[in-house]
């Protein structure tokens, strides 16, 4: 399993994704995370961290954790820093 631990407060409706990227110059993809919110048919992007990793199943894991938690966004760049050392 991951070297990561998640610890969070609770956010109900918010959502992690893996999104896909190029780099600046580069033809490699990158991967990086979205949070975002659905509330009353209108969907807003609360956190987003690019280019995490070229190892999209360490973000799609990364993302899974997150929603599995419940990750409050104000602490997605902690869980990805934790994640990445």
């Amino acid at each position: 399993m991951s070297k990561f631990t998640i610890f969070a407060v609770r956010m109900k409706n918010t959502r992690f994704k893996v999104m896909e990227l190029y780099g600046l110059g580069s033809r490699q993809l990158s991967y990086g995370v979205l949070a975002s919110v659905l509330e009353n048919g209108a969907c807003t992007y609360l956190a987003y961290i690019p280019d995490i990793s070229c190892n999209r199943a360490f973000v799609e894991e990364l993302a899974h954790r997150c929603n599995e938690e419940q990750l409050s966004p104000m602490h997605l760049l902690d869980v990805v820093l934790d994640a990445l050392s």
